[in-house]
């Protein structure tokens, strides 16, 4: 036999689920009536831009109620902690609200209200323009079809019907608000950055959109490994807080860190990430600039954790293709010399058997330009440079300004060739496929359609 009490309960649940399902239905059948939906009023009148603060409350928890103040164009939260808030989410809840437009409206009877999940509502806003005009908002559970909220409007007698988006914007902890930007710095506008990490310290500068180490000195950096690695920290969010404050940074290993990384940009500004003890599969890092000290993952560590020989330039053939003028190699087919005739054309000069004849250049030149290296020796040893006592293949480029570039390749030896050239005395490890690439005969180049 069912209690009285349980019966009661249950006969009020139905009768609330019927009420609902009834104030949806009487919608519904007004769907027609209404005027279309870009005909439908706007909630506030209130352009974004001009929204200037914003207080996200829960009635029902005043403990997680969040302060938000717009300072200098950027969204600050400003109680319960003074901290950066998420500009993407704050800016995302400011479009809402200004462009919010009202479905429908009901009657705000006590009883409805409560059908509405509005006595008390499940959460509220109050907003502010810098002019002093002010706002609110309350929202209470979404609408039978699930697009749209039942809302009360700057204290409104009747219930307002607005997007469902701008509850799910809105209805965020503090730890979804607040920014997680692991560094402030934008990767494409950094100029410069030194990076120390167990495997030493290093140090690169920007030139036009080209990288040169100055620590060690005198190498390219390769610019998509060290893009990528700026663009990993700029875009890396943290995990989770580890402290609020900075007093005790022996704690979390960052008195003395084991990785650091500074960064200065276009403007001047200088930025650092310092990373600390290791915690499960993750590091306690902080930005310099703020004194939270937060967790990030792992795989963020070990970009941090990228060598010299992981960052620098393995392109061991620097030179500007459309720039050549003359192209002459030695391999084991003999002597092949080529020279532009316009700026599309080649002509062959060497073998004679061959001379006038439109040779595809790019057969030569496409290897040597795509070619990256296994390994550089900066200070080769001596069975290495041994290789190169007497190369397998040689090329010499020749530019418009009568620039010479000299490029030599070993014979094959475990897989591998070493090649060097007249830039510098740096040795490059390179997989044995080019030298196969290169050993072309003078007939491999002449194009197709040229008599023989």
């Amino acid at each position: 036999m069912i209690k009285k009490t349980t019966l009661f309960l249950l006969l009020g649940a139905i009768a609330l689920g019927a009420a609902v399902y009834y104030f949806d239905w009487r919608r519904s059948q007004k769907e027609s009536e209404k005027p279309p939906a870009d005909a439908a009023k706007l909630a506030f009148s209130i352009q974004s831009q001009d929204i200037t603060s914003l207080v996200i409350k829960h009635p029902g928890n005043p403990d997680a109620t969040l302060h938000f103040q717009k300072r200098d164009g950027v969204w600050q939260i400003t109680q319960p902690i003074e901290t950066r808030a998420d500009q993407a989410s704050l800016d995302g809840i400011i479009d809402g609200l200004s462009s919010a437009r009202i479905a429908q409206t009901e009657p705000g009877t006590p009883d409805r209200l409560k059908v509405f999940g509005l006595d008390p509502p499940a959460i509220s806003l109050e907003f502010q323009a810098g002019s002093g005009a002010k706002h609110t908002v309350a929202f209470g559970k979404k609408d039978f079809i699930g697009v749209s909220v039942y809302s009360i409007v700057d204290s409104a007698k009747d219930v307002a019907l607005l997007p469902e988006s701008l509850l799910i914007s809105s209805d965020k902890s503090l730890q979804d608000l607040r920014d997680r930007d692991v560094l402030h710095a934008a990767s494409d506008k950094v100029l410069s950055f030194d990076l120390k990490n167990p495997s030493g310290q290093l140090a690169a500068k920007k030139e036009k959109d080209e990288w040169e180490f100055t620590k060690p000195a005198g190498s390219r950096g390769d610019a998509g490994n060290i893009s990528a690695l700026l663009a990993g920290v700029g875009s890396a969010k943290w995990t989770a807080v580890a402290s609020e404050s900075s007093d005790n940074l022996a704690k979390y290993g960052l008195a003395n860190p084991a990785v650091s990384l500074t960064t200065l940009d276009d403007k001047g500004k200088s930025s650092t990430l310092i990373v600390g003890k290791k915690d499960g599969d993750q590091y306690f890092a902080r930005d310099t600039s703020r004194p939270v000290i937060f967790r990030i993952s792992e795989d963020l560590y070990k970009k941090l954790a990228e060598n010299y020989n992981d960052l620098r330039d393995k392109k061991f053939a620097h030179f500007d293709p459309a720039a050549l003028n003359r192209v002459e190699i030695h391999n084991a087919n003999g002597t092949i010399i080529c020279t532009r005739k316009s700026e599309f054309e080649w002509i062959m000069e060497e073998p004679v058997d061959q001379k006038g004849k439109a040779a595809d250049i790019a057969k030569l030149i496409t290897p040597l330009e795509e070619a990256r290296a296994e390994q550089v020796f900066d200070q080769p040893a001596p069975n290495i440079r041994a290789m190169l006592a007497k190369p397998e293949f040689q090329a010499v480029l020749t530019d418009k300004s009568a620039k010479k570039l000299t490029i030599q390749l070993s014979k094959e030896s475990d897989g591998f060739v070493y090649a060097r050239t007249s830039e510098s005395p740096s040795i490059f490890k390179l997989d044995k496929q080019i030298l196969t690439q290169l050993n072309l005969k003078p007939s491999d180049l002449i194009l197709s359609g040229t008599p023989n």
